[in-house]
């Protein structure tokens, strides 16, 4: 299995930007696919279902979207988060008839406020100030993360997106106090990120001046299926133009 996870940097369809970003989608070819700042008409293939986040919480061309999740097989069905303007969840069930929750997040930036909001409901606007916009984005996502573990406990979470935050010891993006909030709260339900230390596949590219915030989380005892974390494009150059985020995917091996 293939699951992988691209910041699309708000590309629109009809542009040269999302269609040379097309290409990549096809050759990457993930069985799950968590798109991030993407467009309901960026598809990475006519064969994949599909759930969304709801409208996004600021301006933007209709279409946009925070999150999107794909998947290529199986039946998809959607599941209520607590911020549907910036994650998506769906419960995943497979020919074999293994299950698996999918959560796709944008997590706040350094500079971004956060404001907890469902359809038609709006809580408080928390600012970027000392991470309070993280800290309590993160608090809401962590409480649907052990929601959907306690009423899924046989079904593989996979919580995957835009983090805004490496997870290394060398400091990239973000800030040491949101590192540690994001490690406490993956540790809280288990979830180990096959996409940071020495599995971060930018760190490895980029010779350790860049570290990944676009992360692959999955419930730890899929541990031992872990066969490889991969990045794309190749080189830091061939970013331009095309998003400015590498895209990141793992692999997994599970006998048929």
């Amino acid at each position: 299995m293939k699951i992988a996870t691209w910041n699309l940097e708000g590309a629109l369809p009809q542009s040269v930007q999302a269609e040379r970003q097309r290409q990549w989608l096809s050759r990457i070819d993930a069985d799950i696919w968590i798109l991030t700042e993407t467009h309901l008409d960026i598809t990475p293939g006519e064969d994949y279902r599909t759930v969304a986040s709801g409208l996004p919480d600021r301006a933007g061309a209709e279409g946009e979207r925070w999150v999107q999740i794909w998947v290529k097989a199986g039946e998809l069905v959607p599941i209520e988060t607590t911020d549907a303007a910036r994650t998506a969840a769906a419960l995943l069930t497979l020919a074999s008839g293994q299950q698996w929750v999918v959560y796709g997040t944008v997590l706040p930036w350094l500079e971004s406020s956060w404001r907890w909001s469902k359809t038609g409901q709006h809580g408080p606007t928390y600012p970027a100030a000392k991470g309070q916009a993280f800290a309590a984005a993160l608090a809401a996502q962590q409480a649907d993360w052990q929601r959907l573990r306690t009423t899924y406990p046989e079904a593989v979470l996979a919580v995957a997106g835009d983090f805004n935050q490496d997870l290394n010891a060398l400091h990239y993006y973000g800030s040491r106090r949101n590192k540690q909030a994001l490690r406490q709260a993956l540790d809280s339900v288990k979830l180990t990120c096959f996409t940071a230390g020495e599995n971060d596949p930018v760190h490895r590219l980029i010779h350790g001046q860049h570290s990944n915030i676009d992360h692959i989380c999955i419930t730890s005892d899929v541990s031992a299926h872990f066969q490889q974390s991969f990045v794309w494009p190749q080189r830091l150059d061939d970013l331009r133009g095309l998003s400015d985020h590498f895209g990141v995917g793992v692999d997994l091996s599970f006998e048929p």
